[in-house]
Parts: structure tokens; C-alpha cells; sequence
């Protein structure tokens, strides 16, 4: 059984799908335009026509039962990510399918193994056996079942959160020294992976909860969280991808465990990971969002971690800019949030008037990107 995917190979399949060349046909045609100051303020109006459309696309494809991959398979971590979209928009219809196909599908919860009560499955297709468990897929269901019970007044759906919560937990173990969180567990193999992705990890999010609910358990989960992503930090400043223990052992005295391979770091990577830890860790946090904001006249997709110097020439897409924004406005930079977006709304423009069911995922993302920029005129 091959591991669920990572991060970087969802974004590839979403790019792989013919949005990467019209997004790059966006940007040429951006960045010949005369430059403007960035103003979060008059973006508004585009905004908010983006977040309409692409959630109206959405819930179409939520209504036409249109979420499944070319494979069949509907990915937990697209479905998880719209029910956030929804849940952040007042969409009560919208969620109530997702949070039903989760319930139903994807959430563990048999009588007859315990142990896995809470874990998420990272993919489902009707008539097939779930898999495996995903980690990252468990945090989002738990985000999206958090945010709906209070939209929605459903206090329910908040303690199914903590369920989904502290099924992740159970993911947790100390191997060489390192408390990390397995990247998935085969519910057919009865067996975790040794490996830890960043993405596999939310502090903020779980200490909220955490505070919220005066969870000491759940404290100790986000506090070691913060932990792992401390391990992270690379030379230049941007976050390793994965963390492998067992790694540790070829050069004991050495901090191996935490990588990239071949020492390269995707920048959206990093980013995600670095919104997790920005109210935790906003130190972590601004110093990723200052890498990329010193290099925004020829931003790259590519960097080594050792000293951040690119790998290629591989420019800056809608997966970066997605991130950076999001990153932006986690950090309630407002200026550096405009500057961003300002780059990205033409990309945006294009995107929503192109996407696909297909690209469910960058759908996805480019909602949250654009309600985190709503949201900063909101507060």
C-alpha cells in the first residue's frame, strides 16, 4: 500500500491538469502591467466577486456529487478543506453534505476497534476499504467540524472535533529521542509510518481548541507540536518538509532528523507550515514571510534550505501566492498582505473563471487565500 500522498504531490496533480500554463499566462500578462501601490481596500469588490463564484462552483460540484479525482477517489483533504470554505462563508448547506460524507465515510468510529475511533481516512471510494489514516486530512476535518459548530450552533459537531483530535494524538511517538506525529496508519497492515511530513501539523489550531475546552491532553498536543517545528527550522530560515527520526541513527551527533530531500524546500510548503505556528511561534512565521517578501520581483516555486538560494528557475505560481497571503494575513501584516495579493488577484481572476472539479484542491486553497484577505477588513 503505497503512503498517502504528500502536500507537494496534491499541488502537482492540481497544477498537472492544464491550470499551471494559463496561471503562468496570467502572471506574464500582471506583471507587464504598469505598477500600482497595493490597496487592500480597493481589491475588495474583485474579491469578494472571486470567493462568490468559486464557492458557487463548489457547492455546484458538492450538489452533482462532482468531488472525486480522475481516479475515483474523493480526497479527504479537498472535501475536509471545502467544509472549512463553507464553514468560514455561513454556507450551512454546503457543509452539512461535507460533514455528512465525513461522518459516514471517512471518520473511524467502529466498536470493534477502538483504537482507531477518531482517525480519518485520506481518501474514500464507494465500495473500497479505507486504507489509511491521514494526519494532515484529520486536522482539517477537525478545523472544518470546529468552525461549523460555531457558525452554525452546532456544539455536536465541536465535540466530534475533539474525537478527531485526539484520534490524531494517537498518531503521536517518541522514536530516537524526537515526539513527532506519524504520517498515517494502515488500518489493514495495523502499522504507523516512521516518517512525519510538517504539513502533518497544526499548534495554533489544537491549542484553541485546547484553551477553549481547558484540555490539558490537548495542550500537551499543541505544545509538542510547536516542538517538531522548532526541530524544522533550516539555516536560511524556511521549514524542512518531513521529520524521520530513524535518521538520527547514521549520524548521532548530527540534527539530521528533520530534511528536505536533497536539502530542497518547496515555498507553499513551508508557508502552510508556517501559518500554523503564527500565533504560537510568530517569530518562525515572520521570518519565512520576510524570505519571500525580499525576493517578491523574481519569487520561486524552489529553495535549498541551507541557504535559500533557489533551486531553478521555476517562478512563483498560484499555490505560493495562495500561501503567502494566507501567511500575510495570519500574521495581520496588511501591507505585505496587499503587496501579495496585488500579484495574485489577475492569477485569481483567471483561476476562477477556469477551474475545474479537478482541481478541487487549488480551489480550496484559493478560497481560504482570499476569505483570510475579507476577513482582515472584517476585523
Amino acid at each position: 500500500m503505497p503512503p498517502p500522498p504528500s502536500r507537494r504531490q496534491i499541488l502537482n496533480f492540481a497544477l498537472a491538469t492544464g491550470v499551471g500554463a494559463a496561471i503562468g499566462a496570467a502572471a506574464a500578462r500582471a506583471k507587464a502591467d504598469p505598477p500600482q501601490p497595493a490597496d487592500l481596500e480597493s481589491m475588495l469588490p474583485k474579491l469578494r466577486q472571486i470567493h462568490d463564484h468559486l464557492l458557487s462552483l463548489a457547492g455546484k460540484w458538492v450538489d452533482a456529487r462532482q468531488l472525486a479525482r480522475a481516479d475515483g477517489f474523493i480526497y479527504t483533504v479537498d472535501a475536509a478543506q471545502l467544509m472549512i470554505c463553507f464553514a468560514q462563508a455561513g454556507d450551512v448547506r454546503g457543509y452539512a453534505a461535507l460533514r455528512e460524507h465525513a461522518v459516514k465515510n471517512v471518520i473511524r468510529d467502529s466498536p470493534k476497534d477502538a483504537f482507531t475511533k477518531g482517525f480519518v481516512s485520506w481518501r474514500w471510494k464507494a465500495g473500497e476499504k479505507l486504507d489509511a489514516s491521514g494526519t494532515t486530512e484529520a486536522l482539517r476535518t477537525a478545523k472544518g467540524l470546529w468552525l461549523g459548530a460555531t457558525a452554525f450552533n452546532r456544539p455536536a459537531d465541536a465535540d466530534l472535533a475533539i474525537t478527531v483530535l485526539q484520534g490524531y494524538s494517537r498518531h503521536s511517538v517518541v522514536d530516537q529521542g524526537i515526539w513527532i506525529i506519524r504520517n498515517y496508519f494502515g488500518f489493514g497492515t495495523r502499522s504507523f509510518a516512521s516518517n512525519s511530513f510538517l504539513v502533518d501539523y497544526d499548534p495554533d489550531f489544537v491549542r484553541e481548541v485546547a484553551d477553549a475546552r481547558k484540555d490539558a491532553e490537548l495542550q500537551k498536543l499543541a505544545d509538542e507540536c510547536y516542538g517538531v517545528i522548532t526541530l524544522a527550522i533550516a539555516p536560511s530560515g524556511l521549514l524542512y518538509d518531513m521529520v524521520q527520526p530513524e535518521v538520527k541513527t547514521l549520524f548521532p551527533e548530527l540534527n539530521l532528523a528533520a530534511f528536505s530531500p536533497n536539502d530542497v524546500i518547496q515555498l507553499s510548503n513551508c508557508c502552510t507550515t508556517a501559518i500554523t505556528v503564527a500565533r504560537g511561534l510568530p517569530a518562525v512565521a515572520r521570518k519565512v514571510l520576510a524570505f519571500a517578501l525580499g525576493r517578491m520581483d523574481d519569487l520561486r516555486t524552489y529553495y535549498l534550505g541551507r541557504d535559500g538560494a533557489p533551486l531553478n528557475d521555476k517562478a512563483a505560481n498560484i499555490s505560493e501566492y495562495n500561501t503567502l497571503v494566507r501567511l500575510a494575513a495570519a500574521l495581520a501584516s496588511g501591507q505585505a498582505t496587499a503587496t501579495i495579493a496585488d500579484r495574485a488577484l489577475p492569477i485569481w481572476s483567471y483561476f476562477a473563471e477556469h477551474a475545474e472539479p479537478s482541481q478541487l484542491y487549488l480551489v480550496t486553497e484559493t478560497l481560504q487565500a482570499v476569505q483570510a484577505m475579507i476577513g482582515m477588513k472584517k476585523a
